[in-house]
């Protein structure tokens, strides 16, 4: 598995899902416990779960909440983001588990109470202990500060990314310019349909 993760926590949870995982199988939720290796991840942690096109928050852990000003947990990434980045990290979800393999990526989250961060976000698919869900688990790690800019009123505004790859765990990887373009497409339909 080889991919510019960039921060201890990000390879930590590459290893941990590694571990957890049964032959090409993409890991079920009950499967990812708290243990010595997750306990430390957790307060940068989110589980997130793709519902009716948008990505739900599960859980968000406490250094989230303390950096972001608010408790993401049952809140939508449509609530915070463009509907762009939505519909790509919707088609990003079905690609980790269609065709297993996590992803590390870059952007700005910018909070209403006067300051931005640079995170890294590595993350991996988890199936619903059900079996129809899609998850994912994640690890969103500051990288530093940079200038604070505008959130247009908003709580968080999450940038899009600046960097994005998958990481192969074995299995390939997905057609990141399919995906781009089934997205753009999708809200392009979707405008169309709003202006009506």
């Amino acid at each position: 598995m080889t991919s510019r993760v960039l921060t201890e926590a990000g390879q930590k949870l590459a290893d941990y899902w590694k571990e957890i995982r049964t032959g090409n199988e993409v890991p079920s939720r009950a499967a990812f416990k708290l243990t010595s290796k997750t306990a430390p991840l957790m307060p940068h942690m989110v589980i997130a779960e793709l519902a009716d096109g948008d990505v739900v928050f599960r859980y968000a852990g406490t250094g989230l909440v303390e950096r972001q000003g608010m408790n993401i947990t049952g809140k939508r990434y449509g609530d915070f983001a463009e509907p762009l980045q939505v519909a790509r990290a919707a088609a990003r979800i079905k690609a980790f588990h269609a065709t297993p393999c996590g992803f590390a990526s870059v952007h700005r989250e910018g909070y209403q109470r006067g300051f931005a961060a640079e995170v890294e976000v590595v993350g991996f698919p988890l199936r619903a202990d059900n079996g129809e869900g899609r998850l994912i688990v994640m690890v969103v790690t500051p990288l530093g500060t940079v200038p604070y800019t505008e959130t247009g009123g908003r709580p968080i505004f999450m940038a899009p990314a600046t960097h994005f790859e998958f990481i192969d765990v074995g299995q390939g990887l997905p057609d990141g310019d399919a995906i781009v373009q089934w997205a753009e497409g999708a809200v392009m339909t979707e405008g169309r349909r709003g202006d009506r």
